[in-house]
């Protein structure tokens, strides 16, 4: 694969109902795992959004199917939480399409998107017992910490979580070097 053409193989789309027996096979995948480092289920996909997080307007969060040449390998939520910056609510990739620079490629896809939109920033919350996420979004550009939060008794996690963020022009113009 070379590299100016690595991210026309991965295609985000808006989740859509034909999708959600495959969705739901992914999400019902990831529910182990984030069980485990979390302590809670995932974001199922199709849902609306205001029965597990009811703060977040529906109309600015978008669930994403994360297509690799044609093949539906992931799903992604992203909350437009103002003008300038997004959230990453949610991110799983299918077990068998780990390693290949997929999911990164799937995060650069993104970013292009919301910052042809003209969005700044992208911010996200990984569980510190995450090890395989942490290094994820650490590898994507995610270098800014904003906070870390302990779990709350009786709360959602089991964890202590990390707010962090990324600055979506830097990342860009390093990803157009790297394409040169």
């Amino acid at each position: 694969m070379r590299k100016e053409n690595s991210m026309n193989i991965i295609r985000l789309s808006s989740s859509i109902k034909k999708e959600r027996q495959e969705l739901n096979n992914i999400f019902e995948e990831a529910r182990p795992y984030f069980n485990q480092v979390e302590g809670r289920d995932p974001l199922p996909p199709l849902i609306d959004i205001q029965t597990i997080i009811p703060s977040i307007p529906k109309e600015l969060t978008k669930c994403l199917s994360i297509y690799y040449l044609d093949q539906l390998i992931g799903y992604l939520w992203v909350w437009e939480e103002s003008k300038t910056n997004i959230y990453i609510l949610h991110l799983y990739i299918r077990e068998k399409h780990r390693k290949l620079g997929l999911g990164k490629l799937a995060i650069q896809t993104l970013d292009k998107q919301y910052l042809d939109k003209g969005f700044l920033t992208s911010e996200l919350l990984v569980s510190g017992s995450n090890y395989l996420g942490l290094k994820f979004w650490l590898s994507v550009g995610f270098n800014k910490l904003l906070y870390v939060e302990a779990p709350e008794e009786n709360g959602p996690t089991s964890s202590v979580e990390i707010e962090l963020q990324k600055d979506l022009k830097i990342h860009n113009l390093k990803y157009q070097k790297m394409k040169k």
